[in-house]
């Protein structure tokens, strides 16, 4: 476990590493986090297969269920250019 949150589980609980862990018992542990990201990827990857976009276009939620329309792109450059600059900004401070 990590210094992370642990919601209302405790250390012990057998629940961590599950969706319902992460989800509805808010533990944010290395090991629900992990279930989480892996749930949410076979998802998206659903709902990639199926052809459906999700959120609206002109959003990066759109680009990343598989619209390239120029609107869904650029919001998808846009968050990128952002979280670059987020992680330039704190390795110039640490």
């Amino acid at each position: 476990m990590t210094s992370r949150s642990l919601g209302r589980l405790t250390p012990d609980d057998p629940r961590h590493g599950t969706i319902n862990g992460y989800g509805n018992l808010g533990c944010r542990c290395d090991l629900c986090r992990e279930a989480h990201r892996k749930n949410h990827n076979e998802y998206m990857a659903r709902q990639r297969a199926m052809g459906r976009v999700l959120g609206r276009h002109g959003s990066e939620l759109a680009y990343d269920t598989g619209c390239r329309c120029d609107p869904c792109r650029e919001a998808h450059n846009l968050k990128s250019r952002k979280q670059k600059a987020a992680a330039r900004a704190k390795r110039e401070r640490g």
